[in-house]
C-alpha cells in the first residue's frame, strides 16, 4: 500500500516530466506543438489564478524564458498536485486511525 502512495504522489511528476519532454521535442523538430501546449495548459489549468501573476519578472533569455514557462505551466502545478494529494492522503489516513 505504501508504493501505491508514493506512486501516486509521483505520478504529477511524471506527467510533467512527459509533456516537457514532448514540448520540447515538438518545439526542436518544428511540429505542430499547439496540441502539445493544449494539454500543458489543460494541466495547469485550476492553478492559473495562482499562477496568473508576474511572480518572476521579465526575463530576456529566450533559454531562461522556456524555463520559466515550463516550470510555471508544468512542474509548480506539479507540486500543487502533489501536495494536494499528500494532504487528501494524510487526512484520510487520520480519519481511518480515529476510526479504529
Amino acid at each position: 500500500m505504501i508504493w501505491l502512495k508514493r506512486l501516486l504522489l509521483a505520478f504529477p511528476f511524471a506527467v510533467a516530466a512527459a509533456m516537457t519532454v514532448l514540448m520540447t521535442g515538438t518545439d526542436r523538430f518544428h511540429l505542430r506543438r499547439e496540441h502539445v501546449a493544449g494539454f500543458a495548459f489543460l494541466f495547469g489549468v485550476p492553478w492559473g489564478w495562482l499562477l496568473d501573476h508576474d511572480w518572476f519578472g521579465n526575463v530576456h533569455s529566450r533559454w531562461a524564458e522556456s524555463l520559466r514557462s515550463y516550470a510555471v505551466i508544468l512542474w509548480i502545478p506539479a507540486l500543487l498536485y502533489s501536495a494536494c494529494l499528500w494532504l487528501l492522503l494524510r487526512g484520510v489516513g487520520v480519519r481511518k486511525a480515529r476510526g479504529k
